[in-house]
Formats: C-alpha cells, structure tokens, sequence
C-alpha cells in the first residue's frame, strides 16, 4: 500500500469544493493566529518585553554558571531516577495485572486505578508534607535539603508514571498472538518462564515508542519540583526572576525553551527508534515472504 492510499483510508479525498474550503479555512486559521500574536507582540514591546537590559541579567556568565546549569543538571537527574523508577514498577504492576494469581492481579489493578487518578502534584505535596512532620528521610536517613527534596520528586514521578506504563505493558500484552504463549506452556514452560521469555522481549520492542513518549511526559512533570522548592528549571527561573525584578518573565521564557529543547531532543529519539523498529521488524518479514516465493517456485519447478 503507498504513502498516499494510507494516509487516506479513513476517509474520502476532498474533491475541488473541499480543497477550497480547505485552504480557505487554513488561510483565516492562520491569519487569526499571525494576528493573536502580533498583537502579544505589540503589548510586549510596549512593556519592554524586548529590551536589552532585561535579557542581560538571566544570561549573565555568572547566573548561567551558579543557576542555569545545575538546574539543567537537577532536571536531568530527577528525570533519569524517576524514569528508573517508573520502569521497573510499570513492568512489575504491569504483569501483576495479567498475574494469575487473583490477589496479586486484584492489588496490581488497585495500585494502577488509585495512582493513576491522583494528581501528581498532589502526590509530591501531600507525601513530602507527610514527611515533613514525620521525619523519616532527616532523622532515619539522614537526607535533608535538597536530597530530601529529589527523594519525593522522584518517588511522585516514578509511582504515578509507573501507574501509565503498567497500563501501556499490559495493553502490549494483550495485544500479541495467544499462540506464542501458548507454544511456549507446550513445550513445558511454566507461565513465568513464558512471561520472560517469549511476551516480555516482544511487549518491550512493540511498547518501546509509547513508554518514550510517557517519559517525554515525566521529564516535563519535573517542573513540578517548584511545589517543594526543588531546584530545578521552574524553580531556578523564580529565583532568577526575584533577584532581577524585571526580568521574571525573560527568565520563565528562558526556561521554557531549554525544556523545549530537552524534550525535543527526546522526542526525536522516539522518532529516531520508531525507524529502526520498523526496519528491524520489516526485514525478517520481508525475508520470510522471499523465502516463501523462492521455495514455492522451486516447488513448481519440481512437479513439472
């Protein structure tokens, strides 16, 4: 099937009425938002939005140097420990779900359907507030500061966004042939041995493009370490927006572009594995229907 034929599918090709109104309605579209945002623009510039000084104070050598750049590096760490975290629950309360167990499939469903309805904001409030009278991390730990403050922005990120990969992994599962699972119980595998090694390696390729997508997801949800002073990018803008006044929102636009370019970046690598899980998937299959003709062929050649 060509390119054009798929993306056409699901509905009818507009005749020469429809492309018209078409452009019409993507001309006014555009004309509304080109105005929208001239008009920003205008009130921006009227308020000094675009004055030199303002945007000299947030990318001074030295603020990039003592803020900028450790607050990239705090996002970045809590990203990559609650993506650790968020795997590993998805995949353990995933499979819990599909359990044949009843208990475990019943605890399983309770952890995703509760986790996943709470908001996350609340999540990291609510335990780090918890925390706070209790002392766990300080006396027991001895975690104080802001390593107190990753402790629960991770545990937040990784509980909630676990609840969602735990879903994606059991829709992945749900979603392969029975009759691989079944060939493996009748060669004499046990169902976790199943589980291991025939549904887990496939779920993971197939889910691969989905659960990057969700940790695109959990990396923008590290902004919500500004709940608990966490110093992260959100976090670190305030500060620099409160020690230069009439700077604050220079500093918020500055932030909101390097977490455009951190998930940017992530989201061409989800691009960058969906393409090579297609070709990786495409070969064998091409392989195998060129295996089939050439055996076919001789076949015929054969009995004649």
């Amino acid at each position: 099937m060509s390119r054009k034929n798929e993306t056409t599918v699901l509905f009818d090709v507009l005749g020469p009425k429809g492309r018209r109104n078409a452009n019409i309605a993507a001309a006014v579209s555009a004309a509304v938002i080109l105005g929208v945002l001239a008009y920003v623009a205008w009130v921006l510039y009227g308020e000094g939005f675009f004055e030199s000084s303002r945007w000299v104070n947030p990318l001074d050598a030295l603020v990039v140097e003592t803020t900028w750049v450790p607050a990239i590096v705090n996002t970045l760490v809590a990203f990559a420990l609650g993506s650790v975290v968020a795997i590993v629950l998805g995949i353990v309360f995933g499979f819990g779900r599909i359990s044949q167990f009843a208990l475990t499939r019943w605890a399983s469903t309770g952890y995703v359907q509760f986790f996943r309805s709470l908001p996350l904001v609340l999540l990291i409030w609510v335990s780090f507030t918890i925390d706070g009278h209790f002392g766990f991390t300080t006396e027991t730990l001895g975690w104080s500061g802001d390593a107190r403050r990753l402790t629960f922005l991770v545990l937040g990120l990784g509980i909630y966004n676990a609840a969602i990969l735990a879903e994606i992994l059991r829709a992945g599962v749900n979603a392969l042939p029975p009759g691989q699972a079944m060939a493996g119980k009748a060669i004499g595998l046990r169902h976790g041995q199943v589980q291991r090694l025939i549904v887990l390696p496939q779920v993971l390729r197939n889910m691969l493009p989905a659960v990057l997508a969700q940790l695109v997801i959990l990396l923008k949800d590290t902004s919500l370490g500004y709940v608990i002073t966490y110093p992260e990018l959100l976090h670190s803008a305030r500060i620099i927006g409160n020690d230069y006044s009439n700077s604050f929102l220079q500093a918020l636009i500055i932030a909101a572009f390097i977490y455009f370019v951190l998930a940017y970046a992530l989201s061409k690598l989800v691009v960058l594995v969906e393409r090579r899980m297609r070709k990786t998937t495409a070969a064998p299959k091409a392989a195998a229907q060129l295996e089939s003709t050439v055996a076919g062929g001789v076949a015929g050649t054969t009995v004649a």
